[in-house]
């Protein structure tokens, strides 16, 4: 059966949970995906219709119920692509159910009259894209407190 494999990338990825632990693991990612040009990224991962990701830790496999991620931290240098930054950018200040506080900037790319950051939130997106330094951080929508713009 291993010769069966489909081969996948890995992408670190560190995950808070809502019952306030972090899971620091890898992710497994398609080579290419159906919404866009290039490879999977950990966004579309998350905004899949699947309940459970598999995380590859160093104490073996991790299934997360992705209802229960708050946040899924990922290298910014292996998940941007140019795409992500069109349109106007914002700098938001999210606080999440844990009372976590996290500043960042978001694309919204949008038509001009719906191009708010209210807009970009109200897309229907289980997870939605922050840029941080770093990194890209994806936050759970259900557990985004406030959101200040």
């Amino acid at each position: 059966m291993n010769d069966q494999k489909i081969t996948k990338n890995r992408r670190s990825v560190s995950f808070t949970l809502a019952d306030g632990s972090n899971v620091e693991g890898y992710v497994f990612l398609s080579l290419y995906e159906a919404c866009h040009e290039g490879p999977q990224r950990v966004g579309d991962l998350l905004n899949n219709v699947e309940t459970f990701v598999p995380v590859d830790t160093s104490s073996g496999m991790l299934h997360l119920n992705i209802g229960n991620i708050i946040a899924a931290y990922t290298p910014l240098s292996e998940e941007k692509s140019d795409l992500m930054t069109l349109g106007a950018k914002h700098k938001v200040q999210i606080t999440t159910s844990l009372g976590s506080v996290i500043d960042g900037e978001i694309f919204v790319n949008l038509p001009h009259e719906r191009n708010r950051v209210s807009d970009y939130l109200n897309q229907g997106e289980r997870f939605f894209r922050i840029f941080l330094a770093e990194k890209i951080v994806y936050i759970g929508s259900g557990y985004i407190v406030t959101v200040r713009d």
